[in-house]
């Protein structure tokens, strides 16, 4: 049996056990697309290269550290197998297309976006019920752990974790129980006012003087 044929059949068994990147039937798909575009639909050498990027980036760690870095990196198996399904089917109508160079790479970025935003959709679902305590010890929903590709059991989100970019330029929240954000927040605007101030009078002054001088001149 062909390995593509073997590894098809082995990702449709699984049922989609992991993220994007751990789905082999996801897999299968994005190498394909990628032997069947790249050599033949790619004629200027810079286009090509980023459309091999794009696409080894989708067969790699893409989907995976979108899920880690900027949700929990958890989802629903049930909510994972609709997203799978999305993703091939986008993916099969850019094998029958005919579209070339830069319009295909343009196409490229967009099946990223829509799977992307696909996948979105059900990591912040999951985030949504693992951060509110009333229903997050009620959950019983089989998760998988993106990075490790591993079902395990659901569990309560620390509140700090919860509906931010957990990158450190983001993690600044303006929320009741942090105080600290909130007096940074207040004190950033009353510096955009003294300096909106002092601006204008600047302004001000210098037209006084100006019409000053002007009096002068004309003396």
């Amino acid at each position: 049996m062909p390995l593509a044929v073997a590894l098809l059949l082995l990702g449709g068994l699984s049922g989609g056990w992991g993220c994007l990147q751990c789905d082999l039937s996801v897999q299968e798909t994005l190498r394909q697309l990628r032997l069947r575009l790249i050599p033949s639909r790619f004629g200027r050498e810079h286009l090509r290269a980023r459309a091999q990027a794009l696409l080894l980036g989708m067969e790699g760690p893409f989907f995976r550290d979108y899920a880690a870095n900027v949700f929990v990196g958890e989802i629903e198996t049930d909510h994972l197998d609709l997203v799978a399904i999305f993703a091939k089917n986008q993916i099969n109508k850019l094998r029958v297309d005919s579209l070339r160079d830069g319009p295909l790479l343009e196409e490229l970025v967009t099946l990223r976006r829509k799977v992307t935003k696909k996948l979105k959709t059900v990591l912040r679902s999951y985030e949504l019920k693992a951060c509110d305590r009333k229903i997050c010890h009620m959950l019983k929903e089989e998760v998988l752990d993106c990075v490790h590709c591993l079902k395990t059991r659901p569990t309560c989100i620390k509140k700090n974790n919860c509906f931010v970019d957990r990158q450190p330029r983001m993690a600044l929240r303006y929320d009741s129980a942090s105080g600290h954000p909130r007096t940074q927040a207040q004190l950033g605007i009353i510096v955009s006012v003294c300096l909106a101030v002092f601006v204008f009078g600047v302004i001000v002054a210098s037209a006084v003087t100006y019409r000053h001088n002007r009096k002068l001149l004309l003396q």
